[in-house]
């Protein structure tokens, strides 16, 4: 790899939006390359929360970590970062998603994720290139004159776990954000299934940025715990199909099967605690400031860039983990060897890279 990878933070949107600026301006001084704000239903809205931090940042890339083609057509998402992307030029990413939790209230279905999303990238990689666009989709469609003011292309990551959508990522992003894999086990087999995707399309692989929930305690059984809930929820999304799990030989015993089959958001926190202790070793970062770096330092040669989201117990501190995870990321970066990017050439560009 040219370059080391890039550090970006993901951020959720629950607390008050002056704190969440508050944290993304100290992690743009901790060396953090991006903020990605999760669009999670029904919290702060993730592109005013993104225009806040624009403006009190300078640097860093700006992200939606990530925005789904259901609830917000991708005409609307076009629409809104186009408009960001003109207050903050060159900073601007789309991150998209099949998304998850919050459609019901809605009554939208969330169906055909892998073609939703193909069509939602046509949609918008048309809109953004200030073209007129025609995509009569099984899920999605537009047709009509393009955006009403002269947007710039932005580059379009697609975030995937399953397998077509693996495939699909491969086939029509720039880049791809892998989550919940955060094991060189976990990135291997998803990597190879979007280079499968990529080779299908003719076409080089995508950048590939792993996602990961990081938990850093001193009580190292204490950080597990933490990241638990962040192992359950992917699988509560993915419900029934769980093949990404299955891939790495984790199976999901009967009675969290029951009890995720139910569709109650609020059963998470009790999945939580009956997650298999290999999913938390597949799916998150969650250790000692030692066991982290070495855990980070694994990933290294496998990816072109980490999004960390960090993980407090409750009684803990996100900002305090923010800082603790930018310490051991500079650790592990000082200590890195120079290294070919296992991914070829997209290991040159950034996150931003038009």
């Amino acid at each position: 790899m040219d370059s080391m990878p890039e550090l970006g933070l993901l951020v959720f949107p629950q607390r008050p939006i002056a704190e969440l600026v508050a944290t993304a301006r100290r992690a743009e001084e901790l060396g953090y390359s991006g903020i990605w704000v999760a669009d999670e239903k029904f919290y702060r809205d993730p592109f005013v929360t993104l225009t806040a931090i624009g403006q009190a940042t300078t640097r860093v890339h700006l992200g939606t970590g990530v925005t789904e083609p259901y609830a917000r057509h991708p005409a609307l998402i076009a629409m809104a970062l186009a408009t960001l992307e003109e207050l903050c030029p060159g900073r601007v990413v789309v991150g998209l998603g099949a998304g998850g939790p919050g459609f019901e209230p809605m009554g939208v279905v969330r169906r055909r994720p892998a073609r939703a999303l193909a069509e939602a990238v046509a949609i918008l990689r048309g809109l953004l290139a200030g073209q007129s666009v025609r995509v009569a989709g099984e899920v999605v469609s537009f047709d009509g004159p393009g955006l009403n003011f002269r947007p710039r292309p932005l580059p379009i990551y697609l975030a995937a776990r399953g397998r077509r959508v693996l495939e699909t990522a491969g086939a029509v992003a720039d880049g791809v954000i892998l989550a919940p894999f955060a094991s060189p086990e976990a990135i291997a087999y998803a990597t190879e299934v979007v280079r499968r995707g990529a080779r299908n399309a003719g076409r080089d692989t995508p950048r590939v940025i792993a996602r990961v929930d990081v938990a850093i305690e001193d009580d190292p059984a204490s950080a597990r715990r933490a990241a638990r809930y962040y192992v359950a929820l992917p699988l509560w999304v993915s419900f029934p199909d769980w093949g990404y799990a299955e891939a790495l030989g984790i199976e999901i015993q009967a009675p969290l099967r029951d009890l995720l089959s139910r569709r109650d958001y609020r059963d998470i926190a009790t999945a939580a605690a009956m997650v298999p202790e290999a999913a938390v070793d597949h799916f998150a970062i969650a250790g000692t400031e030692d066991e982290v770096a070495a855990r980070l330092a694994g990933l290294l040669p496998l990816v072109d860039g980490l999004i960390a989201h960090p993980v407090a117990p409750p009684e803990g501190d996100v900002d305090a983990t923010t800082e603790r995870i930018a310490r051991v990321w500079q650790r592990v970066i000082a200590s890195a060897p120079p290294a070919q990017s296992a991914l070829g050439e997209p290991g040159k560009r950034s996150v931003a890279s038009r």
